[in-house]
């Protein structure tokens, strides 16, 4: 019989010659570097946390940052113009420039660019 093309007692042969810890720290070694290589593949890719999943949920978690940094900026914002609505001078003038309201003794002029 033959195996890759050499008769398998000549591979036998070679085997055998070869010394006793030379083939176990190749058996080891080989045993060793695939469960390596299989356990780094399963955590980059078949993982429920991969690596994969873990940097799309890094970069939703930035945006997510990004929208509360704007939210908290347009709360702050409509804070100040409710704080403001309690000055009778502000809503007058909301009035004049929003809905063109004015005075009894007033005349209004729209200048339009």
């Amino acid at each position: 019989m033959y195996d890759n093309g050499k008769p398998i007692e000549e591979v036998k042969e070679h085997y055998e010659d070869a010394p006793e810890g030379f083939k176990k720290y190749i058996t080891q070694r080989n045993i060793i570097i695939a469960l390596c290589v299989g356990f780094v593949l399963l955590i980059a890719f078949f993982d429920r946390n991969s690596l994969i999943q873990r940097n799309k949920l890094k970069k939703e978690q930035e945006k997510l940052i990004e929208t509360k940094k704007n939210l908290i900026e347009d709360i702050s914002k409509t804070q100040k113009e409710i704080d403001a609505l309690d000055e009778n001078e502000y809503i007058e003038q909301i009035a004049r420039e929003r809905y063109l309201m004015k005075k009894d003794n007033e005349d209004i002029y729209i200048v339009t660019d």
